[in-house]
């Protein structure tokens, strides 16, 4: 184990419009929990995606999970903006699976979308496969 834990190296950087650190190609997967229900904007989504798609291998896999609209604080709070919350000081992004499948549909395709309940959220589990575009 302690082997496995020299390899791993963590990162700081601002995903917004700017390219990820990173090499072409060079991951086979990346992982986000609830990362994409942050306030961003759609066209900073769309960016974000087209640079995981950039630096994934042919075939690799991205896996990540956002809040959706079954949510039990979808629509409560402060509206910001479309599907956008603000509820007690955390701005949070609804998604639809319309929603989901825009993001994704340039450069990977869904292989398995569930959704998943806890007593406080609700989730879609996505994992998606590169292709080649």
């Amino acid at each position: 184990m302690r082997n496995l834990l020299n390899n791993i190296h963590a990162f700081i950087f601002d995903p917004i419009n700017k390219p990820l650190p990173f090499s072409k190609h060079e991951f086979d997967a990346v992982y986000s929990h609830m990362f994409f229900s942050m306030r961003f904007t759609w066209e900073e989504l769309k960016f974000m995606f087209q640079e995981i798609r950039r630096i994934l291998k042919h075939d690799g896999f991205n896996f990540f999970s956002v809040r959706n609209h079954n949510d039990k604080s979808y629509g409560h709070g402060t509206k910001m903006d479309n599907d956008i919350y603000d509820i007690k000081g955390l701005q949070i992004r609804f998604f639809t699976k319309q929603d989901v499948k825009a993001l994704v549909k340039e450069g990977f395709e869904i292989l398995d979308m569930k959704e998943i309940y806890d007593e406080t959220l609700t989730l879609y589990l996505v994992s998606t496969r590169s292709r080649k575009t």
